[in-house]
């Protein structure tokens, strides 16, 4: 059933007369008749019947009127409304983040994004980034920010922001009073590395290779999910890992774990943001990227 039905309808019963309803409605009076049909059809039912020339509503055509005229109603307002708001701007943004970017970079994104556009609502998903850059591929999410480069060519990818890795040990621990290390004085040292999957640990394994390390020479004692479970693990002094910078300056400002750094081995890694390509000329998303890149100070 459809509306243009309930408008015939409603403007037969009004008017009286096939043939005024038919010039009005731009319709041959065969065509009124049909749609009249359909609609008792519709129900199962006689909805007009004819007396004396006369068109004569049955009790369920009583109520298939009154009700037709609120649902008409109705909609006028509801064509009314949507002209009036389509060209606005309003959408929830899903975003599927890594841990570093969804503790250190989208709050800051999504207050600015929110003081721009108040009535824009956001759900972020936060996971290592090989489970974002899935959620991203089976269309879960609006965009990722992660801490590795996807490879599929079904994706945009900007590179916004640089990271490095920084060694963060336990307060007490022996190396605690120096600011710089190498390598070799950390071979004897119980590792903590992120989970498989995890940009974190992608860059360090990278870093380690360019470095002609190899991390098996490492004595790793733990594997954790998260970046602040490695620097809760660290704080009570269950090994030493490297971790982001965003992560590892606050945790020392909070006086949790000890940084310092190894001179001979630069663990770098970027952050990226990726969206489907279908979705270049999303408005919310340009706007994101915007601002994201306003206040990562890159590009």
């Amino acid at each position: 059933m459809k509306i243009n039905s309930l408008k015939t309808f409603v403007q037969l019963i009004d008017t009286g007369s096939y043939s005024i309803t038919a010039d009005r409605i731009g319709l041959t009076q065969p065509a009124v008749s049909m749609q009249i049909k359909k609609l008792e059809d519709n129900f199962a039912t006689d909805l007009i019947i004819k007396e004396e020339g006369a068109l004569i509503l049955t009790p369920a055509g009583k109520a298939v009127y009154g009700y037709s005229k609120d649902i008409l109603d109705k909609w006028e307002k509801l064509v009314f409304e949507v002209e009036n708001k389509k060209h606005k701007y309003y959408k929830n943004i899903a975003i599927g983040a890594s841990t570093i970017p969804s503790e250190y970079i989208l709050p800051d994104i999504l207050a600015e994004l929110s003081k721009d556009r108040p009535e824009i609502k956001s759900s972020i998903e936060v996971g290592d980034s090989a489970e974002m850059i899935e959620l991203l591929d089976q269309k879960e999410v609006d965009l990722i920010l992660v801490g590795y480069k996807p490879t599929s060519t079904k994706f945009e990818i900007i590179e916004v922001v640089e990271d490095q890795l920084k060694l963060i040990i336990p307060l007490e621990h022996p190396l605690a009073e120096r600011d710089v290390v190498k390598m070799i004085n950390l071979t004897e040292e119980n590792f903590l590395i992120r989970e498989i999957g995890s940009g974190t640990r992608k860059a360090m394994l990278s870093g380690f290779k360019r470095a002609n390390l190899n991390i098996n020479d490492l004595n790793i004692k733990c594997q954790l999910g998260s970046t602040e479970a490695v620097i809760s693990a660290v704080q009570s002094g269950l090994g030493i890992s490297f971790v982001s910078e965003f992560a590892s300056s606050k945790a020392q400002q909070c006086g949790r774990i000890r940084e310092i750094s190894v001179e001979d081995i630069n663990l770098i890694r970027k952050f990226y943001l990726a969206y489907n390509k279908n979705k270049k000329d999303d408005e919310l998303i340009k706007k994101f990227i915007i601002i994201c890149k306003k206040m990562v100070n890159y590009g």
